[in-house]
């Protein structure tokens, strides 16, 4: 009786085990299966380097040595070797905190969070005070708002950073917002095109719906620094036999975000950045009318977005941002503010003339 008592104890344990075991495989591959850009909640990282030594330095190519330290969650902490650099222009001498650029070799990628991921761009608050932070939290559903419309965007990530800045005898460490957007070269391989090295771009080389819905994109969030032309703010991807696709970043010159510091370029006719201006080609009418469709679409979306804001960023902040928001909606369906403030302002085009 013992002996039959112990067998079945045995066996309840071994079954233990054996679900044990198949539950933590499981959990391994469901990790496996995770990507950087398909973690729904915000991966926590924490970074350090002389935020200062990264400033100052002017090269392009000269990378500083770091460790990236990450938690997805339910998962442990794990790390990897990375290389950053400063990025940008006006952010980069202006803030305190530089947005940076981040290298990772393959080989330290591998099995990782990160693997595939050559590069990335970390966005972060210009300063540390609490209406800075909720910028970049705004900036970040810029770029949510357009995968809304368009499979032609930048894949991103939120992040919850704690950045050390290990200048002087006592690092500091800020807990900041920041976010993730994916490489260029990735991005363009996931449609199976390459950025073009074209200088300038006609307008008649792009894909004319894509271009459109750029064009309203841009007057929706209130976004007038950036040029199809000229590439500004605008990477342009190229395949073989097809029209050329636009993606834009950088967002926080956006009337939409409303930094302080933001303003409009003098040559436009406009105050502030909050003041809307279409800067879009002139299109036919039954396609303005189909990508008008494709907002409307999906205004409870992108309204369900700026929502997601209230807890998150100052009440004062949330609730100009939802009314900017409403108002572009208000626009959209009011057919005379429709052709006032966009088809009117469009730019003609024929060859020989630049947006």
């Amino acid at each position: 009786m013992k002996r039959l008592k112990l067998k079945m104890k045995s066996g309840i344990t071994f079954l233990l085990f054996l679900v044990t075991l198949i539950g933590s495989r499981g959990q391994i591959r469901a990790q496996a299966n995770e990507t950087l850009f398909s973690t729904s909640e915000p991966v926590e990282i924490k970074l350090g380097f002389s935020i200062e030594e990264l400033r100052l330095s002017e090269s392009d190519t000269v990378y500083f040595p770091s460790i990236l330290h990450y938690k997805t969650q339910g998962s442990d902490w794990d790390s990897l070797e990375v290389l950053v650099r400063a990025r940008g222009n006006s952010r980069r001498t202006r803030c305190d905190f530089p947005p940076i650029r981040i290298k990772i070799e393959e080989e330290a990628s591998k099995n990782t969070l990160f693997e595939g991921e050559k590069a990335l761009k970390l966005v972060v608050p210009c300063e540390e005070f609490n209406n800075y932070l909720a910028l970049v939290r705004k900036e970040y559903l810029i770029y949510k708002f357009y995968e809304e419309v368009t499979p032609y965007h930048f894949n991103t990530t939120s992040v919850n950073l704690s950045l050390t800045d290990t200048e002087g005898r006592k690092p500091k460490t800020y807990e900041i917002p920041a976010f993730l957007i994916e490489d260029d070269d990735k991005t363009a391989e996931r449609f199976g095109g390459q950025i073009t090295d074209l200088r300038i771009i006609r307008p008649d080389l792009l894909n004319d719906t894509t271009a459109l819905i750029q064009d309203i994109f841009a007057f929706m969030v209130g976004n007038t620094d950036w040029s199809n032309t000229t590439k500004h703010n605008v990477k342009v991807m190229e395949r073989e036999g097809q029209k050329l696709v636009p993606f834009p970043y950088d967002f926080d010159q956006a009337g939409f975000v409303d930094a302080p510091y933001a303003k409009p370029y003098d040559h436009l006719q406009i105050e502030s950045t909050k003041d809307r201006l279409y800067r879009g080609i002139c299109r036919d009418a039954e396609l303005m009318a189909y990508a008008k469709a494709i907002f409307l679409s999906k205004e409870s979306n992108i309204m369900g977005l700026v929502n997601s804001l209230e807890n998150e960023i100052p009440k004062s902040q949330f609730k100009e941002a939802s009314k900017f928001m409403s108002e572009f909606f208000e626009i959209l369906k009011d057919d005379k503010e429709f052709q006032k403030q966009i088809t009117d302002n469009c730019q003609p085009y024929s060859l020989g003339e630049a947006n």
